[in-house]
C-alpha cells in the first residue's frame, strides 16, 4: 500500500489498524526504538496513570486543575467516544485532523520497518504531538496494564495506580495479584507513586517496597470520607507530607463513591507534585463541576437516562449501586453490549435486579460477541422482542419509544456502544 502525505484521517486510522498483524502486541522494544527516532522534547513534568478504572477521570481530573493553575497541558487517553481526536487534548481542546495526519505521517516514515500496533501508533502520535507545543506537563493514561504499554516508554515523574480489579485477564492475568504486578510497571526506582485504591493487592505494596518509591496511599497517607453534608471530606493524613502546603483539608461534591476516590487520588498527586507544579486552592474549585461524557452521565427527563462506559465487574458493580439508591416509579429499561472477552454473564447477574427489560445491541469490529453467544449468555432474562443484531441507536430507539414517563433508560457495557449513541450526528471513528 503506497502511504500518501495528504491522506485524511479515516484513511490513516485505517491503515495503522493494518500496519501490524494483532490488535494488541504488548511490548516496548517496538515503540521505544521509534520513540527514539522522533527525539521528542519533553515537559517539565510527565505523570503516568494506570489502574483498572478511574484512569480516564483522574487525567481529566488533573488535566482541569492544571489548566486551571494556568499551565499548558496536554492530557492522553483511550479508548474514546466519538471522535479520535479527543484521545490527545492540548490545554482542552482534542486534536485537529491534521495535527493527526502529520504525527502519523511522521511516525509511518521514522519506523522503517518496525511494526507498531493501532494503539502504539496513537500513543507515540500523542507523544508527538505534544512534543511540537511545547507544555509544562503530560498526563498519560495507560491502555492497558502498564509494564508492557506503550504509554510506559516514558519516563514519569509521578506514577499514579488508581484501583486494580479484574480485567483483561487473558493479558495481565487472573488474579489482582497478577494484575497489580503488570499496572506496577510504571514505577520507577526511587520514583514516586500515588495509590488511590483504598485496598491495594499486596503485590502492589511489595513492588513499591522493592523500588523505594515514595509513596502516598489512600487510607494511609490521605482519606477520603462522605460526610454528613453529603460531600466528600479530603484529608492528608500522616506525617510523610512535607509541610505546609496549600493542600489541605477540604471538601468537595462527587456523583459516587468512585469519582469520590478517583478525586482523592488526584488530590494526593497535585500535592506531591507541588514544588515543580504549585497550585492554589482556589484552582481545585474546578473539581466541584467537573463531568465526563458516558461516566454514570444521568440526564434527567421524563425519561431518565444513563449512560456509563463500565466494561468489568467493578465498574458495573459502582453503576448497580448507583441505580439502587435513584428511586425511580417505573421500569428500567438496559441498552446493553460488551466485547467478547468481558464477563458478560457477571455483568448480568451483577445488574439483574436493577434491570427489568434488556434491549441488547450488536457491536461492529474486533473483539465483537456473535448473536448466538450473546442470545445465550441473556438467557433467562426479560429480553425486549427483538433481533440480537440490532445496532446501538435502534436498541437505544427501541428502549426509549417502549418507555413511558416515570421510567428509566440505562446505556451500559462498552465505550463502543455509549460513543455510537451519545452524538448520533457524528459517525464514530474507529478504534
Amino acid at each position: 500500500m503506497q502511504v500518501l502525505a495528504d491522506w485524511g484521517l479515516s484513511e490513516w486510522l485505517a491503515y495503522i489498524e493494518s500496519v501490524h498483524p494483532r490488535m494488541i502486541d504488548l511490548s516496548l522494544d517496538r515503540p521505544r526504538r521509534v520513540l527514539h527516532c522522533l527525539r521528542p522534547n519533553g515537559p517539565k513534568v510527565v505523570i503516568t496513570v494506570a489502574g483498572t478504572n478511574g484512569k480516564g477521570s483522574t487525567v481529566s481530573m488533573l488535566d482541569a486543575v492544571y489548566r486551571a493553575a494556568g499551565y499548558r497541558v496536554g492530557a492522553y487517553t483511550s479508548p474514546h467516544l466519538v471522535h479520535y481526536g479527543e484521545r490527545i487534548r492540548i490545554n482542552g481542546s482534542t486534536a485537529s485532523d491534521d495535527s493527526l495526519c502529520q504525527a502519523f505521517h511522521k511516525i509511518d516514515q521514522v519506523r522503517g520497518a518496525i511494526p507498531l500496533t493501532y494503539f502504539e501508533f496513537g500513543t507515540l502520535a500523542a507523544v508527538e504531538i505534544f512534543s511540537n507545543a511545547a507544555l509544562d506537563v503530560w498526563i498519560m493514561e495507560v491502555g492497558m496494564g502498564g509494564r508492557l504499554d506503550a504509554v510506559n516508554v516514558l519516563e514519569p515523574d509521578l506514577a499514579i495506580i488508581t484501583s486494580v480489579d479484574l480485567d483483561h485477564q487473558a493479558w495481565l492475568g487472573d488474579s489482582r495479584d497478577a494484575i497489580a504486578n503488570e499496572k506496577a510497571g510504571i514505577l520507577r526506582y526511587r520514583g514516586r507513586a500515588v495509590v488511590s485504591d483504598p485496598a491495594p493487592p499486596a503485590a502492589l505494596l511489595s513492588r513499591l517496597d522493592k523500588l523505594q518509591c515514595e509513596r502516598r496511599l489512600m487510607n494511609r497517607d490521605f482519606r477520603i470520607e462522605g460526610t454528613a453534608a453529603g460531600k466528600w471530606a479530603f484529608s492528608p493524613v500522616s506525617l510523610t507530607w512535607k509541610e505546609p502546603s496549600l493542600i489541605g483539608n477540604l471538601e468537595i461534591s462527587a456523583s459516587s463513591p468512585a469519582w469520590a476516590q478517583n478525586i482523592g487520588g488526584s488530590l494526593a498527586a497535585l500535592r506531591m507534585l507541588e514544588d515543580e507544579l504549585p497550585v492554589e486552592p482556589h484552582h481545585l474549585a474546578v473539581l466541584q463541576t467537573l463531568t465526563l461524557p458516558g461516566r454514570q452521565q444521568r440526564n434527567e427527563g421524563a425519561i431518565t437516562t444513563w449512560f456509563d462506559v463500565s466494561h468489568n465487574l467493578q465498574a458495573v458493580t459502582a453503576l448497580a449501586v448507583q441505580l439502587r439508591a435513584e428511586p425511580i416509579v417505573g421500569k428500567t429499561r438496559a441498552v446493553f453490549a460488551m466485547l467478547e472477552d468481558k464477563d458478560i454473564a457477571g455483568t448480568v447477574a451483577v445488574m439483574r435486579d436493577c434491570i427489568d427489560y434488556w434491549y441488547p445491541a450488536a457491536l461492529s469490529g474486533l473483539r465483537t460477541i456473535s448473536a448466538s453467544d450473546f442470545r445465550s449468555a441473556l438467557a433467562g432474562l426479560r429480553v425486549a422482542h427483538q433481533e440480537f443484531s440490532a445496532s446501538p441507536r435502534e436498541a437505544y430507539r427501541m428502549a426509549v419509544e417502549a418507555s413511558e414517563a416515570g421510567d428509566r433508560v440505562v446505556v451500559f457495557g462498552s465505550f463502543y456502544l455509549v460513543g455510537d449513541i451519545l452524538d448520533s450526528k457524528l459517525e464514530r471513528t474507529p478504534g
